[in-house]
């Protein structure tokens, strides 16, 4: 999920413990009544040209194709080469081109498994893309085995039509995972609610964890950090060198992502590299400002896995290049006082310490928000009613934790604070929210608090939130535009029934993603009932503000007008329920507390 490193609180490390916590993808341990229906094969559509494979290709990865398989497979010429897809039928029985497994770099192996990825040379004949590849190496959350494989670079694309009167919008998706994990696949995240649309859906798989976010400060290295930030930059210049062979428009690209995938979304926004690469953006439910990054995890890693020597980059980097990839992924070297204090995720984006021709971050978002070219683009953003839903259910079942508030409350103070400040500081603002929303006062907690310690934790994630409107409502020039999903169903919110049962209602993080893409928990609904609806708006205004920068789409704007927001009067928001409703954003009085908090730790807030 990544919200615990960045916005959240040390909770999150006993969350960790219990699996509970970071969602990196879903998979097929959701148990559901109702078994989503698969994909179906369908016949070729005639109106797309096909083309006999050219000559047989000396890459591994390309496989002989039946006739069958011509017959449903549209071929399309890549500026590195002709790719196949394959023709599928959604949930709702939408037709769309599937192309999967793109690759956009050379493969990061052996000498540079931590390096900037590296473009790829054209291949010969046609690459079979009719099925998901690996997603990067991570443990999964579920099964707490490695998953997935280092040569992980490619792509997925999704398109209704590959012929039309008008180009097509893209869409590009950011998966979540705290940076760590994640499936960019449509075995996670299928699009089938997007092509019932004029839109194309991509999605981007890049490194993750150590392999992904190492960095070392000798720039004869050449690994500053950040490669997999640069994987998604490589992959956006390959998304808009490519659009137009799959029937879509070059300048009209908007990049959106979930949770740590928004925050990547996010760090992109502020990186210069990424000018002119998309023209639009949306982050859900996952923002920073800061990125407390901590110093000499990769001395700790290689310590850990048995390295003698001295903190010297360059040895250091010899002996993590030789290391089996799987111990690189799986290691867990804080120490429990450094849980305690939330840290759980030693590898994330940071500030690279020199500069290169490819450097993504040059200092902290705070500050490079303030110029920033994207401050000209519109952007979307917004989170769930009950972000702070998630830590609670591991809570009530183990009421011991609470003990972790009373002895340690700066554990509930955002990361920002909780890492800036001195340690009496950090106890003292950290006690006052405490007694600000549980009514604490020095009395011992008990789950007769949950219900405020979720308001809590929601708040401080709303309060991340408020930060970058704020940031925006200064330096900006473009439309800001702010959501707030508080969809409660009782069967459809899959993340809160996963961990929760469906006793227990409320909307928390990950619920609604499940209103914009098919998971494996999604089954099909009556198209009478709320869900539906609130699926078809969801995706309708997405979709419309990535053609035309409006999200107020045919399909909803006779319902509400969705306005950005100002900087004066009442902070008004898109409340996405059963009904849509502009209204009085419920959050925004108690934000400013968090405000005061900021200000007695002398941190800006943009």
């Amino acid at each position: 999920m990544g919200l615990a490193n960045f916005s959240f609180s040390c909770l999150a490390s006993c969350l960790c413990e219990a699996n509970l916590f970071e969602i990196a993808e879903p998979t097929a341990h959701f148990k559901v009544d109702k078994p989503r229906l698969s994909y179906e094969f369908i016949d070729w559509d005639s109106t797309v040209s096909m083309e006999e494979p050219a000559v047989q290709s000396r890459q591994h990865w390309h496989s002989e194709m039946t006739d069958d398989d011509r017959n449903i497979s549209p071929v399309v010429q890549t500026t590195h080469g002709k790719v196949r897809g394959t023709l599928l039928k959604g949930l709702y029985d939408e037709k769309f081109y599937a192309f999967d497994g793109i690759p956009y770099a050379v493969p990061p192996l052996g000498t540079l498994r931590f390096k900037e990825p590296h473009d790829l040379k054209p291949w010969y004949g046609i690459r079979d893309c009719s099925k998901p590849l690996d997603k990067c190496l991570q443990v999964s959350t579920y099964s707490q085995l490695v998953e997935g494989s280092e040569d992980c670079l490619y792509l997925n694309i999704s398109v209704k039509t590959l012929k039309s009167e008008k180009p097509l919008p893209l869409m590009v998706y950011i998966h979540g995972g705290g940076f760590k994990g994640g499936d960019p696949s449509r075995r996670a995240w299928g699009p089938d609610y997007f092509m019932r649309e004029d839109v194309i859906f991509i999605s981007i798989g890049h490194r993750l964890g150590p392999i992904g976010f190492l960095s070392f400060k000798d720039p004869s290295l050449e690994i500053p950090g950040n490669a997999g930030l640069k994987d998604i930059v490589l992959a956006l210049r390959w998304i808009k060198a490519n659009a137009v062979n799959f029937n879509g428009d070059p300048d009209n690209i908007t990049l959106f992502g979930h949770s740590s995938g928004s925050m990547t979304v996010q760090l992109l926004l502020a990186s210069p590299q990424t000018e002119g690469l998309f023209h639009k953006a949306i982050l859900m439910a996952g923002f920073s400002m800061e990125l407390n990054r901590q110093p000499n995890m990769e001395y700790r890693l290689a310590k850990h896995l048995g390295y003698e020597g001295e903190n010297v980059d360059s040895q250091v980097l010899d002996f993590l290049l030789k290391a089996d990839p799987h111990l690189l992924v799986s290691s867990d070297f804080f120490t429990e006082a450094e849980k305690n204090r939330g840290l759980m995720m030693p590898f994330v984006p940071t500030v690279e310490s020199y500069v290169t021709p490819k450097a993504v971050l040059l200092a902290e978002p705070v500050e490079l928000q303030r110029k920033t070219w994207s401050n000209r683009i519109p952007i979307i953003l917004g989170s769930n009613s009950g972000e702070g839903l998630m830590p609670m259910g591991f809570l009530k079942k183990n009421p011991k934790w609470l003990s972790r508030f009373q002895h340690s409350p700066e554990c509930v103070l955002p990361s920002t604070l909780r890492l800036r400040c001195d340690p009496g500081q950090g106890r003292q603002l950290g006690q006052s929210l405490l007694d600000h929303f549980c009514q604490a006062h020095g009395l011992q907690l008990t789950v007769t608090h949950s219900d405020a310690l979720v308001k809590l934790f929601t708040h401080s994630i709303v309060h991340a939130q408020e930060r970058i409107i704020q940031a925006r409502l200064a330096y900006g020039q473009a439309a800001t535009y702010l959501y707030r999903f508080d969809f409660d169903s009782p069967d459809f919110n899959f993340y809160r029934i996963r961990f929760f049962g469906k006793e227990q209602r409320g909307v928390g993080h990950v619920d609604e993603l499940g209103y914009i893409f098919v998971i494996p928990a999604t089954f099909k609904l009556d198209e009478s009932r709320p869900e539906f609806n609130t699926i078809r708006r969801m995706v309708s205004m997405l979709v419309h503000f990535a053609a035309t920068s409006d999200p107020n789409a045919p399909l909803t704007k006779a319902l509400v007008e969705w306005k950005p927001v100002t900087r004066f009067g009442t902070r008004m928001v898109l409340n996405i329920s059963e009904e849509l409703k502009f209204i009085p954003q419920p959050e925004k009085p108690m934000l400013k507390i968090f405000d005061r908090l900021f200000e007695q730790a002398g941190v800006p807030l943009i």
